[in-house]
């Protein structure tokens, strides 16, 4: 499948508060809007784009290129007209999609959730239709009174336009579909109606424009830069995890995001992130071992906060990998390994020898059971293993990693290595038999 990308519009307020370049390039932590949008579609499966420019298209064009280093194809189609409004650039592409039985369309301006193309690619429509993207979460749509409104009865749409005063639903800037969209364009066209709008209320007025409910998906329509700010918060927000434990949740990310905004404008990779993160943790099992616990649970508690560094920056700039996953991985179970080492090194100096080789071997053996066994949940069942619905008791048996290096961090601060190393200990094994108990119920009412 193919999806239509309209780019091709001045931007007519960036340029008036001071942004001189068109205004899809502008910059977004690290990304331009324009490539937002190209990687949030090729995040769904979406790698050939039909692309209208107008204004400035040719530095457009110079910038993305054929679209090979997004990992996509790109198709530009020239719009001379584009001041007459975004139907005339929807119109543009006709030629180059009438072979299509359905294109996904959208703006440039507009940043997505991948779940709103998700959405409306589950929806096929037939004939003449078009699903538009609905969201009916009015209470949080930015700048309401902006917003595209879409009036519906019985999941059609009756009436769309910017002035409506009774509506259910807003437009978000998505679409699903069919050619006949064209024919409705030329049609409004022919009375002197120019936008996208206009365009669909022509299928609505045949029957044939629907609403897919984005449910609780998010998006933004930059209008201005102000806007952007806003676009800039709303994609940090969305930056932690799921799986995130409490101490990621509640401490580690108040830092980790701010940095990962910081950062997401230079060339770092996600990878250079770990293996600094790495790095850190081999100094906390030196610092450790040469009897200077205090900094080196202190160095550990900044690794496990650079530790989500890494990750937010993947999915802030789509850099995610299968090998970038991997490494990281690896690399966080070479490292738990040494910490304790050096724990236990610290730890050997109080004369208690056999109490100190006890604990390090049953928490070097308990370290990677975690891991194991949300991966071995994933091979089996071919989904991920969520921690939600675990408790309050999981987190204090330290069934996340951020929560191991914060109890690495307390005895570092309390200059009592062995007491952290008996509770690493003993706190994995209760885990496993939870776990295992949960997740035989899981596999059991699969």
């Amino acid at each position: 499948m193919k999806a239509l990308v309209i780019a091709a519009g001045e931007g007519r307020r960036f340029r008036e508060r001071g942004y001189k370049g068109p205004k899809p390039l502008y910059p977004l932590l690290g990304l331009s809007l324009l490539e937002r949008t190209l990687l949030t579609l090729r995040a769904v499966g979406i790698r050939d784009i039909v692309l209208v420019i107008g204004y400035r298209g040719e530095e457009i064009k110079s910038y993305l290129g054929s679209g090979e280093k997004l990992g996509i194809r790109i198709e530009y189609v020239i719009n001379e007209s584009w001041e007459l409004g975004n139907g005339s650039s929807v119109l543009a592409a006709r030629e180059a999609l009438e072979g299509e039985s359905s294109f996904l369309l959208t703006m440039a301006d507009h940043i997505f959730s991948p779940d709103v193309f998700k959405s409306l690619l589950a929806v096929r429509p037939r004939d003449r239709k078009i699903y538009v993207g609905a969201d009916f979460k009015l209470d949080r749509v930015f700048d309401l009174q902006e917003a595209t409104k879409i009036a519906i009865a019985d999941g059609k749409i009756k009436a769309i336009g910017k002035e409506l005063q009774e509506f259910q639903a807003v437009d978000c800037g998505a679409f699903h579909a069919t050619p006949a969209l064209f024919e409705a364009l030329a049609e409004a066209q022919a009375h002197g109606e120019y936008t996208l709008s206009e365009g669909i209320a022509v299928l609505a007025s045949q029957g044939c424009a629907l609403v897919c409910d984005i449910g609780e998906a998010w998006w933004i329509d930059v209008d201005h830069p102000g806007d952007a700010e806003v676009a800039r918060k709303l994609l940090l927000s969305h930056l932690p995890s799921r799986r995130d434990g409490l101490v990621a949740r509640y401490i580690n990310r108040k830092f980790s995001v701010p940095l990962t905004a910081l950062l997401a404008s230079t060339h770092l990779q996600p990878n250079h992130i770990t293996l600094v993160s790495g790095l850190l943790c081999v100094a906390a099992a030196l610092l450790f071992a040469w009897g200077y616990p205090i900094w080196g649970g202190l160095t550990a508690q900044l690794a496990s906060i650079i530790d989500g560094v890494d990750g937010e920056l993947a999915r802030v700039k789509f850099l995610a990998s299968s090998f970038g996953e991997l490494l990281d991985s690896v690399l966080d179970r070479y490292c738990d390994g040494l910490i304790l080492i050096g724990m236990a090194l610290g730890a050997w100096e109080e004369g208690r020898g056999l109490v100190v080789l006890l604990f390090v071997a049953l928490a070097l053996l308990g370290a990677p059971m975690s891991m194991l066994m949300k991966e071995k949940f994933r091979t089996a069942t071919g989904k991920p293993y969520l921690p939600e619905g675990e408790g309050l008791l999981v987190n204090l048996l330290l069934g996340n990693r951020d929560g191991r290096l914060f109890v690495v961090m307390l005895t570092g601060l309390f200059q009592s290595p062995l007491a952290g190393l008996v509770v690493l200990g003993i706190t994995p094994h209760l885990l496993v038999l939870f776990r295992l108990r949960k997740m035989r119920a899981l596999i059991a009412g699969r």
